[in-house]
C-alpha cells in the first residue's frame, strides 16, 4: 500500500513543531482510516535556523500528538527542502501564508502549486490553540481527500 500511496508534503520554517506535528498526525489518522495517502514533512529556512532547535522535535508537538493517541516521529532530525522534491507529491501545503510565501518565493519560485494554512510558530501563539487548529485543518484535509 505505501509504494502506491499518494503523498501530502507539510512545509513550516524549521521542519520542528508545526509541519512534524501535521505530518505524524496525518499519518496517524490516514493509517487508522486505511487511506492511502502518506505524509511528509521539510522546512523552509536555511539550515542554520535549525542549530537554534533543542532537539529533533519540539516538546509541545510531541506532547499533544501523545495526547492524542499518535506516535511522534522523534527519531527524525529536521530536514530541509530540497529544490524539486515538492514534485513527487500531490499536495503542498505550506502552514503559515505570510511567513512562508516569501521563503518559497526567494528559495523555490517554481514551487507555484501551494495551499497557505494560518497556523502561527512557537512564541507567537499558544501552542494548545495552534496545534488544535492544525488538528483540524489536517482531519478536513483528509476528508477533502477521501475521494482523491
Amino acid at each position: 500500500m505505501r509504494n502506491e500511496s499518494k503523498r501530502v508534503l507539510f512545509l513550516c520554517t524549521g521542519n520542528y513543531y508545526r509541519s512534524r506535528f501535521a505530518e505524524d498526525w496525518f499519518n496517524h489518522l490516514a493509517k487508522k482510516q486505511g487511506r492511502e495517502w502518506l505524509a511528509e514533512s521539510r522546512g523552509l529556512a536555511n539550515d542554520w535556523l535549525w542549530l537554534r532547535n533543542s532537539g529533533p522535535m519540539a516538546p509541545e508537538a510531541i506532547h499533544e500528538l501523545e495526547k492524542r493517541g499518535a506516535k511522534p516521529s522523534v527519531k527524525r532530525w529536521p530536514q530541509a527542502l530540497k529544490a524539486g522534491e515538492w514534485r513527487s507529491f500531490q499536495r503542498v501545503i505550506a502552514l503559515n501564508r505570510e511567513e512562508h510565501k516569501p521563503l518559497i518565493a526567494a528559495r523555490f519560485p517554481e514551487l507555484s502549486d501551494v495551499t497557505y494554512w494560518d497556523i502561527k510558530d512557537l512564541g507567537e501563539e499558544e501552542s494548545a490553540s495552534a496545534l488544535g487548529r492544525l488538528a483540524e485543518q489536517v482531519e478536513n484535509l483528509l476528508r477533502e481527500l477521501r475521494g482523491q
